[in-house]
């Protein structure tokens, strides 16, 4: 099946389970606007699509959310998506989240199974526009780097092509926030401490739902609250990330795809002071990975045995966010945000055995919002990256509605 067809499937199931005298509570969300890239637009690499770089009209996302008890311990939740991620067009709806939770009041954890919000990063659980300061995610979760989950390392992932119909590569965390499988969410302290585990199909990187390997990954978070201004997040995650495809299937036999693993650790930050609140976060992505150049995996000795490398980056960012007192309900946003690569080695091919196995980025990021009524918010942000000469800007203004 599909992983739409298992979606629909679980779906049922769970439509099915819900007694008839539940009361089952729709809502949605909206993003309308318009927006324009630079020249050398891209969706993997500013997140604009090449034929659509031109100032133009948008819907960015379209959501339905379905919350439905089933007893007192048990309840469904769903999120269906349409959006124009990756092709500048409206794609057929899809579930992005869709979940059972057992949760008992006289107990200070829940446990959730199916597809939901990964516990991976501070902007996982921020995937809504209504939920965040800027239009698009930090460098970390937005930028497709030369990682592929059908390749390993490949230095011409993101070359050609678009998200959705090639391989384009990975982003060091799904920038959909999404995962598969299940979540053991613990409030240690109430309000004060709390951790997330997670067993799931694939590693943060991946945006599959499901997969035909023997793949796995853990993926945890802890927060601390301190105090009512302080909030402190530290992330850890390692499985694997590849899946078999046409390109490598002849491979397999002799190369266990699922030993090809990405491991995170992550800190982030957020502090606030009066009118300003400040967030930053680091995440450092390792990746043992085999090596695909020239179209073709390299090999040891002409054998069908894969050269294989460690490939590691680090993406950073801070945000400083400012609410003047003198027009409520409106925000200006600065965002300083960098993704290093380092440390690559394969130890045998010294020609990848270099300090950056991909170009270093910087992106520079303002925005202003303002909330038109309780549910309805205005945003216009602007952004620039290197090499700063225009290629790669971005401008969107936006409305977000929450129905």
């Amino acid at each position: 099946m599909t992983n739409t067809k298992w979606f629909l499937l679980f779906w049922l199931l769970a439509l099915i389970s819900i007694p008839l005298n539940a009361q089952i509570q729709f809502s949605g969300a909206i993003d309308v606007g318009i927006r324009s890239g630079g020249e050398q637009s891209s969706f993997v690499s500013n997140g604009v699509e090449s034929e659509y770089k031109y100032l133009h009209f948008r819907i960015p996302q379209i959501n339905l959310f379905l919350f439905a008890p089933i007893n007192d311990n048990y309840f469904f939740e769903a999120r269906l998506q349409t959006d124009t991620w990756g092709t500048g067009e409206l794609r057929d709806p899809y579930f992005t989240l869709a979940n059972i939770t057992w949760s008992n009041p006289s107990n200070n954890y829940i446990i959730k199974a199916g597809r939901f919000i990964s516990p991976v990063g501070f902007y996982s659980n921020r995937s809504l526009q209504l939920d965040r300061s800027f239009h698009e995610l930090p460098l970390t979760y937005s930028y497709f780097v030369n990682i592929s989950d059908q390749r390993g390392f490949w230095p011409l992932a993101g070359e050609g092509g678009s998200y959705t119909s090639n391989d384009v590569g990975l982003t060091s965390v799904y920038f959909g926030g999404y995962a598969t499988g299940g979540l053991f969410d613990w409030e240690i302290t109430k309000d004060k401490t709390r951790l997330q585990l997670a067993l799931t199909s694939v590693s943060p990187a991946s945006d599959d739902n499901y997969t035909n390997l023997a793949n796995a990954a853990v993926l945890s978070r802890l927060t601390l609250n301190p105090s009512i201004k302080w909030q402190i997040g530290v992330t850890g995650a390692y499985g694997s990330f590849m899946r078999e495809s046409n390109v490598n299937t002849a491979f397999r036999p002799f190369n266990p795809l699922e030993r090809y693993r990405q491991t995170i650790v992550g800190f982030d930050l957020k502090y606030e002071f009066g009118f300003w609140q400040f967030i930053t976060e680091s995440l450092y992505s390792r990746w043992f990975t085999p090596i695909f150049n020239d179209g073709s995996f390299e090999t040891i000795a002409a054998s069908n045995k894969f050269e294989e490398g460690t490939f590691s980056n680090l993406g950073s960012n801070i945000d400083a966010i400012f609410e003047p007192p003198s027009l409520p309900g409106s925000f200006f946003a600065l965002r300083f945000d960098h993704l290093n690569f380092f440390g690559s080695s394969d130890g045998s091919n010294s020609i990848y055995a270099t300090d950056e196995w991909d170009e270093d980025l910087t992106r520079i990021s303002a925005s202003f919002g303002y909330k038109l009524a309780r549910n309805i918010e205005s945003k216009v942000s602007i952004s620039e990256q290197t090499p700063y000469d225009g290629s790669l800007y971005t401008f969107r203004a936006t409305i977000s509605a929450f129905f």
